[in-house]
């Protein structure tokens, strides 16, 4: 709507001085133009100025509220994603004793099993007698 309004604005004032764009506009050609016409432009361009203002005011405030919060989006999602470190430590640690766990009850079942070879071994051996 705003971009239309501008548009026809332009179109009506460069008909208006008989111009076809604003390079061509100077302090002449708008005194030379009728007075009537010049009155109206004037007062059309200050009702366009002000609802362009006014847009840009609105557009000023939804960008600082979209700025707002996507700021409180990001610093959920670093939350979220230090709760999930935290979560993946934990789950780390839980692993990490399994594993230790695990290995130590293996290798304890095996040295028993060891030991248990060499007394065996070490019981079917005959005592050599000294002369």
């Amino acid at each position: 709507l705003v971009k239309n309004n501008c548009v026809s604005f332009l179109d009506k004032a460069f008909n208006g001085l008989r111009i076809t764009s604003t390079g061509q506009l100077t302090t002449a050609i708008v005194l030379n133009a009728r007075q009537d016409e010049t009155a109206v432009l004037l007062r059309e361009s200050v009702f366009l100025i002000n609802s362009l203002v006014r847009h840009m005011t609105d557009y000023k405030n939804t960008s600082h509220s979209v700025g707002a919060e996507l700021i409180e989006a990001q610093k959920t999602i670093i939350k979220l994603q230090s709760e999930l470190l935290s979560l993946k430590e934990e789950q780390l640690e839980g692993i990490k004793t399994t594993v230790q766990t695990s290995v130590a009850s293996t290798v304890k079942e095996e040295f028993k099993s060891y030991s248990a070879a060499v007394q065996g071994n070490v019981k079917e051996k005959p005592v050599s007698q000294t002369v």
